[in-house]
């Protein structure tokens, strides 16, 4: 019993220490590399290591199957909770937008999952939350974000928590529950919560749609990782998929700072006076 709890305690601050350097890091960064670093699977990453030593590649695989299914329900996430943010408070917004999440998740689990129907499921969706009219009431997130240090810390042991968790029970509940609970939002929940307390619900989701593209990078590692687990193993294959998701996040990121360029030296004629 005690080595069971020391093996979570250690999970879970190793998973807390990855949170907090990567997002310090790319606060310190430039905005580039910055969100590059961010788009990166940095609970994920963590989480898919700890299983990886304890599974094996075929249960890994299949859980990651059912993540890259369950982005979906994050792109679902993402289309409900800044409707909500713009007219409730943050705890009916948030509260609203997990429990759709949580009904996706409920059905997703149950499904006979292939790459080809999880990809297509996934891609819909976040298709759907690029494409959807934006609510009214957006506002303009500050610049730069301030988070404090005691949110940070707190964001990141939750986050540690509940992987930690995850990996340890993962035995228990089937590769199906395991690849569902790691794609649990916990990151744009903490977010959403942080700003939408402190600077209101337009600002706060204005914040989490404008990531709705970078969550493409996190598609593409889940791809990868789930296409290389059974050719070369569960850890070569991880590393691979994180270099995958680094070259798309930059990808992103260098498009996303083309498109702003653009923007400023040819405006809209709306934006013109």
């Amino acid at each position: 019993m005690l080595i069971e709890l020391g093996m979570l305690l250690v999970k879970m601050v190793l998973t807390a220490a990855v949170v907090v350097t990567a997002s310090v890091v790319a606060e310190r960064s430039g905005p580039l590399l910055g969100g590059v670093i961010i788009s990166l699977p940095i609970s994920s990453g963590p989480g898919m290591f700890f299983l990886a030593l304890q599974a094996e590649d075929r249960f890994v695989a299949d859980s990651v199957l059912y993540t890259l299914a369950m982005s979906a329900a994050i792109a679902v996430f993402l289309i409900v909770y800044p409707r909500l943010a713009v007219r409730f408070g943050a705890f009916a917004s948030i509260g609203g937008a997990l429990l759709v999440w949580c009904g996706v998740g409920y059905v997703v689990q149950l499904l006979p999952l292939q790459l080809w129907s999880a990809l297509g499921l996934t891609l819909a969706a976040f298709a759907a939350a690029i494409l959807v009219p934006r609510p009214p009431g957006l506002k303009p997130p500050p610049r730069p974000v301030g988070i404090s240090g005691v949110e940070l810390v707190g964001r990141a042991l939750i986050t540690g928590g509940i992987i930690a968790s995850v990996v340890s029970i993962s035995a228990l509940i089937g590769p199906e529950a395991t690849g569902v609970l790691m794609a649990f939002p916990t990151a744009f929940t903490a977010i959403a919560f942080i700003m939408h307390r402190r600077h209101g619900g337009g600002a706060a989701a204005a914040t989490l749609l404008a990531s709705t593209v970078g969550m493409l990078s996190f598609v593409a590692y889940l791809v990868t990782l789930y296409s290389l687990i059974m050719p070369i193993g569960a850890l070569p294959a991880l590393a691979a998929a994180i270099g995958v998701a680094a070259i798309a996040s930059t990808f992103i990121a260098l498009a996303g700072r083309r498109r702003a360029r653009r923007r400023s030296i040819h405006p809209s004629p709306e934006a013109m006076p």
